[in-house]
């Protein structure tokens, strides 16, 4: 009887020993942890009278801190101002705030966000808007985390957000469409049709040379610029064939403004569409001590058509710049005549392919 009673009593002490040991979100014997938090969004936004609304879009923060309560304090995941972009949704989509780093190793079960600025890009029945929070600064939106061991020991911090909970679409003074969007980020009012938006150029070209180690600059200038707009359904003009823009072929530092600051069609855009009635590209070469300048069109008759993928920031003023990356210079060969010392220049890149003579400098 001893026996058996001894027994149940080690039992008994190990399972309670396991019970206060088996911490989720504490590493035995380490005061930091590998983790990271991640966020979606799970709207199911109505109108105010609980008719549902169809929303899609994203909110976009920046200035961004984020915080992990441990029962006492709030400590900081991340140091330093950070962004994030997060889809409007059914929570399936994730969004990192804070990468795997190091924190101190504990028990979390809350987070807290602060940013400068979150702005809403959405569309509410199929009609787009885009709104600046407006109000207190920064935005604070606190919530309850879950946690996740993952395969290599390191924590995931999950967090939900409602972003939209109430939408009501209505019209404004002078019979502008406005939307009121009220969720996490408080209350916020905006046109329903129209964003303040500018789409910006840069050349990113690392042009293989014929002969090798020639380097390469210059400028690309479009002339009959036509810049679209993708909305995942739609190619929506923002110039109408008028344009023109000179683009500096480099190392993407540089950037031009294909499309000022202006009101376009507001809602979420993954591509541009760049059309010019012609494209001339003015070249500086220099190949073994011999420099070269030389000027290359595209063929002539046939429009210029380039379609990239673009990026957008939201600016503290609450506008997006549209932002692409042009290769407008991928091969360049030059080939001199031995006789005559005729230099040819052949080049390839966004706007095609073309020839041309080259002279010395």
């Amino acid at each position: 009887m001893r026996s058996i009673a001894a027994s149940a009593t080690l039992v008994a002490s190990f399972l309670a020993v396991s019970c206060q040991t088996n911490d989720l979100t504490r590493p035995p014997g380490q005061s930091t942890m590998s983790a990271r938090v991640v966020a979606s969004d799970v709207s199911r936004p109505t109108t105010p009278t609980g008719t549902s609304v169809s929303v899609t879009g994203t909110v976009t923060f920046s200035g961004l801190t984020v915080e992990l309560w441990d029962g006492q304090r709030w400590l900081s995941a991340v140091n330093g101002p950070g962004s994030a972009t997060i889809n409007l949704g059914d929570g399936s989509a994730q969004a990192t705030l804070v990468p795997a780093t190091e924190i101190p190793a504990g028990d979390y079960s809350k987070v807290r966000l602060s940013a400068t600025d979150a702005a809403v890009d959405a569309s509410v029945n199929g009609q787009g808007f885009s709104a600046r929070l407006q109000g207190s600064q920064p935005v604070t939106v606190e919530k309850t985390v879950t946690v996740m061991v993952n395969p290599d020991g390191s924590r995931t911090f999950s967090v939900q957000l409602e972003m939209v909970r109430t939408v009501t679409l209505e019209l404004g003074p002078a019979g502008v469409p406005t939307v009121r969007v009220a969720g996490d980020l408080g209350t916020m009012t905006a046109a329903a049709a129209t964003a303040p938006g500018s789409v910006v150029a840069s050349d990113v070209s690392r042009p293989t040379t014929t002969p090798a180690g020639m380097s390469v600059s210059g400028n690309v200038t479009f002339t009959g610029l036509r810049v679209d707009l993708w909305n995942g359904q739609d190619w929506l003009p923002v110039v109408n064939g008028s344009g023109s823009a000179s683009v500096t072929i480099g190392d993407g530092a540089a950037s031009a403004t294909l499309v000022p600051t202006s009101e376009i069609a507001a809602g979420t855009y993954s591509q541009v569409r760049l059309a010019a009635t012609q494209a001339v590209i003015d070249l500086s070469l220099s190949s073994n001590g011999q420099q070269f300048s030389a000027q290359v069109a595209a063929p002539s008759g046939q429009p210029v058509v380039i379609q990239k993928e673009v990026t957008v920031t939201v600016n503290p003023d609450g506008s997006r710049t549209f932002s692409v990356q042009l290769e407008m210079v991928r091969t360049v060969a030059l080939q001199i005549d031995q006789t005559t010392g005729a230099a040819q220049l052949a080049v390839a890149g966004d706007f095609g392919s073309a020839s041309a003579m080259a002279t010395h400098r």
